[in-house]
């Protein structure tokens, strides 16, 4: 558990576990009753890109390194995320919506 940090967001399989966490946390909180109503199909995108821009600044702060490849790398990272993400959402709006048309 000592090798398991915040760093792994911005390795590609980190990217890619981020954007199930993101996806699986926002149909977590769509089932709350505190913010479920508010989470709508039109705002999940949203919440899915800030998200993303959150775990990677913070992951950004934790390893510390700000030079110009570095940024460029956690840019690239929340782009995958937020791209996988976002993307799973549109693919289930899609089936949903052709299913019940």
């Amino acid at each position: 558990m000592e090798d398991l940090t915040l760093a792994v967001v911005l390795t590609a399989a980190g990217a890619t576990a981020s954007a199930a966490l993101i996806t699986g946390l926002i149909a977590i909180a769509k089932q709350l009753v505190v913010v479920g109503p508010w989470i709508n199909a039109d705002r999940e995108p949203t919440i899915a890109f800030a998200l993303s821009a959150l775990l990677v600044t913070l992951a950004v702060l934790s390893v510390g390194v700000f030079t110009p490849e570095a940024l460029f790398a956690a840019f690239l990272a929340w782009f995958g995320i937020a791209q996988i993400a976002m993307g799973v959402h549109d693919t289930v709006k899609s089936a949903t919506t052709r299913g019940g048309a």
